[in-house]
């Protein structure tokens, strides 16, 4: 990391942890491209036996989890499905589902165990692992009840907004996120408009961005990474690409998005000045492919008029990926590394030679007729010493920092160059100017078709509605109209970086994932560190990295982080059995 020459505690954690990554990343350094895609692979396997053994009887240390038992099963079961394995052979879904039923409230809702409290972060982890279960799991859930639960958790307005998420708790973006989703799982489309406007949602939403540019838990706080990811996937979950444009500052996001991501380490952080952490692999990581959705003009900041620009020339950007932050300036900032070590090194021959004189210099004169001048000299010796020293502490440093920035993620994995990254948002815009066009002139011929509230335009465009994207971009233009070739869109973050992440530091020999290297592994990481693995894979604009079939992870459905396929299995299902219109409710007290 660049410092400012004031050590604080945040830059000896930051220089702490790129000491210890760099030996992971010097491992690569020999290895092209070809080489390296050979070299990393997921261990499959043993992730697979490290999850299987949570699913059963689990150990005394984990009383402390006991009122997140419907988290631990959603982790292991979205792991599994994402590495397409079964379940252990000891443990069948039947079993899996009799315990998320003895979670479920009598009232709606489920707790995080058996005779709790019914509140929104369990039981968007029972639904999701029914989802993922599927078959007969789908139909424990008492969706009936689960509506009125999700309506009984909305603030109004008038006394703040958003969703509490128990009766009588607090409420924050981790409720509006959860809520949205439980509703989209279950297939409450009509009855999520209801929702979010009982909660004041986009408003609440709106007022949680903070000034810099990510979202905190409420309204005033700092903004953090999974709060952030609640509150764009809570947008989009209830009004598609037009509600989350229209109520969040999308360019001040991404800029604070983009430059969460370690360019040495190429993971991603949760706040501003704290280390990176594989978690956040998805909560910062699958904030990408959410704001994806929206038109490169919505990620662009408004161009400043040439009368208030500042002095100095001005570089436009050539995409949404900012290349004016620090994870982007390789070049410059191995640069400025040399300079910084070659001017320690030399502050410390300079200071080590002028102290080796002065330490003569005092010895000589214990032997002459200057006697009692050499106690002043020693301690001028000492004193240039105890500087050398110090000097040589930098100078390693600065010779450990340019190491960092020769062989970080950044450096392995480099971005696209600017002018590709310019190409790509150029054939993106102009596809996304042809489609509109084709679709407004549909709209002139027929415009009793093209009506439709905003807030159904998601359940439209979902891949998890079981069209593909192109066919469905088809059918909005018209039937006759014949679907543009779909144009690779600029990516949005370093995605190979944040997969050589997770493959090279987060695993695990004996399985599963971790925080960093020299944490232990657990159950959420693991779930997480492959949630963000996925999402990297399957972004617009990404791909995989490493060319081993072991690599390869189901596609999850970015908002409610499911398998894609199950979701839409879920739905289906759902859509067969939908539940009568609800009675008008109550005026909440």
């Amino acid at each position: 990391m660049f410092e400012d020459g004031l050590s604080t505690t945040t830059s000896k954690a930051q220089n702490a942890l790129e000491k210890k990554v760099l030996p992971f990343y010097q491992e690569l350094e020999p290895l092209d491209a070809e080489e390296l895609n050979e070299f990393l692979e997921l261990q499959r396997d043993s992730h697979i036996a490290y999850i299987h053994s949570g699913l059963g009887q689990l150990s005394s240390g984990f009383a402390v989890l006991d009122a997140s038992r419907t988290w631990i099963v959603y982790w292991l079961v979205h792991s599994l499905a994402l590495l397409g394995a079964p379940l252990p052979r000891d443990i069948t879904a039947e079993d899996l589902t009799a315990f998320l039923a003895s979670c479920q409230h009598e009232e709606g809702g489920f707790g995080g165990g058996p005779m709790q409290l019914a509140h929104l972060a369990p039981t968007y982890a029972a639904v999701a692992a029914a989802v993922t279960l599927g078959g007969r799991a789908l139909s424990m859930v008492d969706r009936a009840k689960a509506r009125e639960f999700l309506f009984r958790m909305c603030i109004p307005p008038e006394r703040g907004g958003g969703f509490s998420v128990h009766d009588g708790g607090e409420g924050d973006l981790r409720a509006c996120y959860t809520a949205m989703a439980v509703a989209h799982m279950l297939g409450m489309d009509d009855d999520k408009p209801a929702l979010a406007a009982t909660a004041g949602l986009a408003d609440y939403v709106r007022r949680c961005q903070t000034y810099e540019g990510g979202l905190g838990g409420e309204p005033g706080n700092e903004a953090h990474g999974g709060y952030t990811f609640c509150g764009v996937a809570a947008l989009l979950l209830a009004g598609g690409p037009p509600l989350l444009a229209s109520c969040l500052d999308m360019p001040r996001l991404l800029h604070w998005l983009v430059h969460r991501q370690g360019s040495m380490e190429g993971g991603f952080n949760g706040r501003t000045n704290k280390l990176v952490d594989g978690c956040y692999s998805f909560w910062q990581g699958g904030v990408f492919p959410l704001i994806a959705s929206l038109p490169q003009a919505a990620l662009q900041p408004p161009r400043v008029p040439a009368s208030s620009a500042p002095a100095g020339e001005l570089e436009v950007l050539a995409g949404p990926m900012v290349a004016s932050s620090p994870p982007f300036e390789l070049v410059r900032a191995r640069g400025r590394a040399e300079e910084e070590m070659q001017a320690r090194l030399h502050e410390y021959e300079s200071l080590r030679g002028k102290a080796l004189a002065a330490s003569e210099a005092a010895d000589g004169a214990l032997r002459g007729a200057a006697a009692r001048h050499s106690s002043a000299r020693a301690a001028e010796a000492r004193q240039l010493l105890d500087r050398a020293a110090a000097a040589h502490e930098a100078a390693e440093l600065a010779t450990t920092h340019l190491a960092c920035v020769s062989v970080s993620a950044f450096a392995i994995c480099p971005p696209p160059e600017q002018d590709i990254l310019q190409q790509l948002a150029d054939a993106q815009a102009a596809a996304q100017a042809a489609v509109a066009a084709q679709g407004q002139a549909v709209q002139g011929q027929a415009p009793a078709e093209q009506g439709g509230d905003l807030q159904q335009q998601p359940q439209q465009q979902a891949p998890a509605e079981g069209a593909a994207p192109a066919a469905q971009g088809a059918d909005a233009a018209g039937a006759g109209a014949a679907a543009a070739p779909p144009q690779p869109p600029p990516p949005l973050c370093n995605y190979d970086a944040l997969q050589l992440w997770i493959l090279k530091c987060c695993q695990a020999s004996k399985g599963g994932l971790r925080d960093k290297p020299g944490k232990p592994v657990d159950f959420y990481h693991t779930a997480y560190c492959l949630s963000g693995l996925a999402a990297a894979q399957h972004a617009p604009g990404a791909g995989v990295l490493g060319s081993r079939p072991a690599n390869q992870l189901a596609r999850p459905d970015p908002a409610c982080n499911v398998v894609d396929e199950k979701l839409a299995a879920a739905r289906v299902a759902f859509a067969a059995k939908p539940l009568p219109p609800r009675a008008e409710a109550m005026t909440l007290g």
